[in-house]
């Protein structure tokens, strides 16, 4: 899942689909909020950036942002958000103030790279939320977080 082309085109092609033959989910790109916690934050903006005829929104908790795809330089989402036109998309983004440690043959840490996306954002004139939170890389603080994100998302 890390910024897999496969991924996107599953998630635009097969699941979203889906979804909408099972449920009254809108095509308003706006309304539809791609999500994930570590690796699937990152997945989940990529999936965005990628597809934001689609996905409208992101939730990246404790997204691994430093990473990139094969071949290309770490913190490749904000690196390539900087060099291309703003799309439609609103990130929300969570980060551990405690997530500091480098990623073994990876820099920076998950927050710096975090920071990082987040000053890009605000750069690009992004809709944006940023926020960090008083925990490490733990899913009880994203759980305590996701619902707070999905009302940001959702404009609620």
């Amino acid at each position: 899942m890390n910024c897999s082309p496969e991924w996107n085109e599953y998630l635009v092609k097969e699941l979203v689909p889906w979804l909408r033959t099972r449920y009254r989910i809108t095509a308003d790109a706006r309304r539809i909020v791609v999500a994930g916690y570590s690796l699937g934050g990152l997945a989940a903006a990529c999936a965005a950036v990628a597809h934001p005829d689609v996905f409208g929104a992101v939730i990246a908790q404790s997204g691994s942002f430093y990473r990139a795809p094969p071949g290309q330089e770490p913190e490749w989402v904000a690196r390539h958000l900087a060099r291309s036109p703003r799309l439609p998309i609103h990130f929300i983004i969570t980060i551990g103030r405690f997530e500091t440690a480098a990623i073994p043959s990876r820099d920076p840490s998950m927050l710096t790279a975090s920071r990082h996306l987040r000053d890009v954002l605000d750069a690009k004139g992004y809709a944006s939320d940023y926020r960090e939170l008083s925990s490490g890389h733990e899913h009880v603080a994203w759980r305590a977080a996701l619902g707070d994100a999905l009302r940001v998302a959702l404009g609620h």
